[in-house]
């Protein structure tokens, strides 16, 4: 029997598979891994190559190839499953990973630019230490690491006119991940709670302060205040980040009841963000923000 004729009487099988699976990204080597452990089901020979089944699929227009390059001008492809969706092939650069920060903004409908730089976060698979606990944290120690800058991903692809950079959060269990799923479009982001605590803390993946408060005043109306408090609490940061999201709040028109939230345990001074060169203070948030940043009055 020909290879072709093997691949084509299963053709049904095989499209039913990918047709019911979640993903729609995949590398080269997980569709091989999947051929491994699905050919014997689709009752192909195991002479069979994963090679000649991928060719197979292209040649049916069923699976797409997508060509992305890395930091080191490698090459890598990223097959697609009856789509082309730019988000949904992105999305099959790493497994598991989501869109934040400024990507999800986009995908809330937080910002009307249409963005040319993507974020995918794939988490730590365990806890990683920081070498820091928070009864041992200190304004000396505070003071040294925000005076500096703030440390960006190095991991990047580029796609098309897209960059894409691979963050590598904590672990959160996937707290307050939103699924994607249509005909054309599959992947995983952020919900608005857990965006606007991600780009409270790394406000370099959204376009700086002004982008994250514009970003809080946006929300007004959707934003579940409660529900990010739950989640602050949960992700439980060494940092006091607290005093920046009530910050945010309080400078984005929220109510004091809403705002009193993340007003407690305010014993330290802290900063809105990285090596601020002309800084103003708050006394309410005992907080460190740019000059010139729009505020209520502090």
């Amino acid at each position: 029997m020909s290879k072709k004729n093997q691949f084509g009487i299963a053709f049904p099988l095989i499209e039913n598979y990918f047709d019911t699976n979640e993903i729609k990204a995949f590398s080269e080597k997980k569709l091989m891994d999947i051929y491994a452990s699905n050919n014997m089901n689709w009752k192909i020979s195991s002479s069979k190559s994963a090679t000649s089944f991928i060719s197979f699929l292209e040649k049916k227009g069923v699976l797409f190839s997508n060509s992305f390059t890395d930091e080191s001008n490698s090459n890598k492809i990223i097959y697609s499953w009856k789509t082309k969706d730019d988000y949904t092939v992105i999305s099959g650069l790493k497994n598991g990973a989501y869109y934040s920060h400024y990507s999800a903004l986009f995908l809330h409908q937080l910002t009307l630019q249409i963005p040319k730089t993507l974020y995918l976060n794939q988490e730590h698979s365990s806890d990683t230490a920081s070498g820091m606990e928070k009864e041992n944290l200190t304004q000396e120690k505070i003071d040294k690491a925000f005076l500096g800058s703030q440390r960006k991903t190095k991991s990047m692809y580029l796609y098309l006119d897209k960059k894409i950079f691979i963050l590598n959060g904590k672990k959160t269990d996937r707290l307050g991940v939103l699924k994607k799923a249509n005909e054309e479009q599959r992947y995983q982001y952020t919900d608005l709670e857990r965006t606007l605590i991600d780009i409270s803390i790394r406000p370099v993946y959204a376009g700086g302060v002004f982008e994250v408060l514009e970003a809080y005043k946006k929300s007004k109306g959707k934003l579940n205040v409660n529900k990010l408090a739950n989640y602050l609490k949960k992700l439980d940061f060494i940092y006091p980040y607290h005093q920046v999201i009530g910050f945010y709040l309080e400078n984005a028109g929220y109510s004091e009841l809403e705002v009193d939230l993340f007003e407690k345990n305010i014993d330290l001074k802290f900063y809105l963000t990285y090596d601020i060169r002309n800084k103003d203070f708050s006394e309410r948030w005992r907080l460190y923000f740019p000059k010139g940043m729009k505020t209520t009055k502090y």
